[in-house]
């Protein structure tokens, strides 16, 4: 019986705090699309495609410019 005591007010607090930040994420708008990002997926973006020259000038620059390159 005296254990009732001690877990009924944790069990009420944990609520509480579970409560509390339901409610900040309601606030927030965290659940006010639903819907959308299941579909989401079936949507195909485009990203612009480097060329070869590109990229390899970009990891040439990396590797000059580097934390560990000495000036």
């Amino acid at each position: 019986m005296e254990a009732l005591y001690l877990t009924i007010p944790m069990a009420m607090c944990i609520a509480g705090f579970f409560l509390y930040v339901f409610v900040l994420a309601f606030r927030k708008g965290q659940f006010e699309d639903i819907e959308s990002p299941k579909y989401r997926m079936f949507f195909e973006e485009e990203y612009p495609v480097q060329s070869n020259i590109e990229t390899s000038d970009l990891k040439s620059k990396t590797k000059e410019d580097g934390p560990t390159s000495k000036s």
